[in-house]
């Protein structure tokens, strides 16, 4: 074998061996890499997601849409969470009531209707 085929073999194999890694890992993504998102919460969300939550908190709070969230309109939101979750209409939330809420729930997403 002449020098200039084994240089060229070593090379090729060196490349070869530096994209496998990549090409697995294109194949199997790591969560943390393609959301930015880490399960801690030091870190917390990232910021379109922030922003989401925080349209999405206006959009359903505000309800006279004058940009902010009033008292009133806390409370109003407040008391339908609790009518709806108080399934036999006692006034109080057991936690019966309280866990069927959470396993209705799909995710970190949006209740579940």
């Amino acid at each position: 074998m002449s020098p200039a085929f084994v240089r060229t073999t070593l090379i090729v194999a060196g490349l070869l061996v530096a994209a496998v890694p990549a090409v697995a890992q294109k194949q199997n993504p790591d969560p943390v890499q393609t959301t930015g998102y880490k399960a801690d919460r030091k870190s917390g969300p990232p910021e379109a997601l922030r922003e989401r939550f925080e349209q999405r908190f206006f959009e359903k709070l505000d309800a006279n849409r004058d940009g902010v969230v009033s008292r009133e309109e806390f409370r109003r939101q407040a008391d339908e969470r609790f009518d709806r979750l108080d399934a036999n209409r006692d006034g109080k939330l057991s936690r019966e009531e309280i866990r069927a809420e959470v396993e209705g729930r799909k995710g970190p997403g949006p209740r579940a209707q």
